[in-house]
């Protein structure tokens, strides 16, 4: 399985405006359609994936609060959206994540002055990955390698873990 990396797909990849944008992707995708909305997959209490917890700082195998959304522009899913929250955060740092329901995480995220963002890595996914396992679940179809990137956001010292999917649709924005 590919690991994360630090360094974005080479100028000459067509995923690397979209990859590499350091700003909120759902302001971006707002910016190249129509119409834009969110829906959520999921919400609640479940055991990370293995290199998540690693990715929070947090120990195995211990529940968390995971979101999942579809981002959907002029009626086609472009990127499935995977956040990760320590449950013991839900009462502090991150306590308004319970309450985002269609909302955009963003605008928690891009809104908030006490919140900063790390550093972005990037990795291709396929069927073998958990995510990779996961889009084709939640859209009963396989998919070729996508890129996927994520981030961790902190807010009073507490993390957020934010994995972005992007799927083929994606290119299609203009």
């Amino acid at each position: 399985m590919n690991r994360w990396k630090r360094l974005a797909p080479p100028h000459t990849d067509p995923w690397r405006p979209w990859l590499a944008w350091r700003g909120s992707l759902t302001w971006r995708i707002t910016a190249h359609a129509r119409d834009f909305r969110v829906e959520v997959i999921r919400q609640g209490p479940h055991i990370p994936n293995e290199d998540e917890y690693r990715r929070l700082g947090q120990p195995a195998h211990r529940r968390a609060l995971v979101r999942e959304v579809v981002l959907h522009a002029d009626g086609v899913a472009v990127v499935l959206a995977h956040s990760i929250a320590a449950w013991r955060d839900l009462s502090g740092a991150w306590r308004g994540l319970r309450g985002l329901g269609k909302r955009p995480l963003a605008e928690a995220l891009f809104t908030d002055p006490l919140v900063a963002r790390q550093a972005l890595e990037f990795v291709r996914i396929d069927a073998r990955h958990p995510l990779g396992r996961r889009v084709e679940r939640v859209f009963g179809r396989d998919f070729p390698p996508l890129w996927a990137r994520r981030s961790r956001f902190v807010k009073h010292g507490r993390p957020l873990l934010v994995t972005e999917v992007f799927l083929p649709a994606l290119l299609r924005l203009r």
